[in-house]
């Protein structure tokens, strides 16, 4: 894919992704002007599950975009040690030391990543409940500090 395409794709995506988050302050705006709470705690539970479905996303992309690049790697250098004949030629065999001690290297790489990678998102999974209360309730006094203040200057 170009890369211009798909700069306009991400682009695309910031501005539906910031034109979701305004939809949501204007909800939450609203209801916090009507003194509406229980809407407005629904409405920010849900701002908060859209805001970490979205980031989860991103940094699933990002670790499996990365994830693959090293696989694919290990696998040439698995394909490569295969394919050579080190009869041929006793450097080959130097080449072969190498080789086997970079995929080693590199494959423990990976699944020190990948476990820990795993270890985050249990943990975010884990602690998902008391973020998104602590996330609801940090909103909803800043939503009534604005109302406050924006009733005191009606006065």
């Amino acid at each position: 894919m170009p890369r211009e395409r798909r700069c306009a794709m991400k682009r695309g995506w910031k501005d539906q992704f910031n034109q979701d988050v305004e939809n949501f302050r204007r909800a939450l705006l609203y209801h916090a002007r009507t003194c509406d709470w229980v809407t407005f705690k629904a409405k920010a539970g849900r701002l908060f599950d859209y805001v970490e479905s979205i980031e989860y996303a991103e940094l699933e992309r990002r670790f499996f975009k990365n994830f693959t690049a090293v696989l694919v790697a290990l696998i040439a250098i698995a394909v490569a040690l295969f394919q050579v004949d080190l009869a041929a030629e006793p450097g080959l065999l130097r080449l072969k030391n190498l080789m086997v001690l970079a995929g080693l290297g590199v494959g423990s790489f990976e699944l020190y990543f990948y476990i820990n990678y795993r270890t985050y998102l249990k943990v975010r999974t884990f602690h998902y409940a008391a973020r998104r209360e602590r996330f609801i309730r940090n909103i909803e006094l800043d939503f009534r500090g604005y109302v406050v203040q924006a009733e005191r200057k009606a006065a």
